[in-house]
């Protein structure tokens, strides 16, 4: 006699493999399964769900309009964006600070900071001068360096 399988669900089907059938409507982050256009995680295991979902009133009306929303991202992956945007931030206050001759030890004065904070978009995650200088002064020189001997062999060449 079989061994009856005690959930209905279909064993081996993902979020991606349900984002694909359904390409441009639907998109996977992380694991869980998105509608675009109304920016709703919805169950991927059965595809009734997402039947129904698709038949929804909103979800029709957002199709009709072609409204263009943004994708969402699991907590992760904004996480991972966000750390690389952080990044270029710092990288370009630095490139900004040593081309005009600013000391990187200003960004740590209570004037600087308050102007920071008050006048730049997320200036108060700008970090203090050691963690500048230990983690982005080096990637700026390379950077400029770099661009430096490639204007030099157009100029020179």
């Amino acid at each position: 006699m079989k061994r009856q399988n005690s959930s209905h669900l279909p064993p081996n089907i993902s979020a991606r493999d349900r984002a694909n059938q359904y390409p441009g409507i639907l998109h996977e982050s992380g694991g869980k399964l998105f509608c675009t256009p109304c920016n709703l995680v919805l169950e991927h295991k059965r595809k009734s769900s997402v039947l129904q979902h698709f038949a929804t009133a909103k979800h029709t009306k957002r199709l009709a309009d072609g409204e263009k929303s943004s994708k969402q991202l699991t907590l992760t992956e904004a996480a991972t964006s966000k750390t690389l945007s952080r990044a270029t931030r710092n990288e370009s206050w630095v490139a900004t600070c040593t081309a005009v001759n600013i000391p990187l030890s200003k960004s740590d004065h209570p004037v600087m900071r308050k102007f920071l904070q008050e006048n730049v978009i997320n200036g108060g995650a700008i970090p203090g001068f050691h963690q500048l200088q230990e983690q982005y002064l080096s990637a700026v020189y390379e950077k400029k360096k770099e661009d430096s001997t490639q204007s030099c062999t157009i100029w020179c060449g």
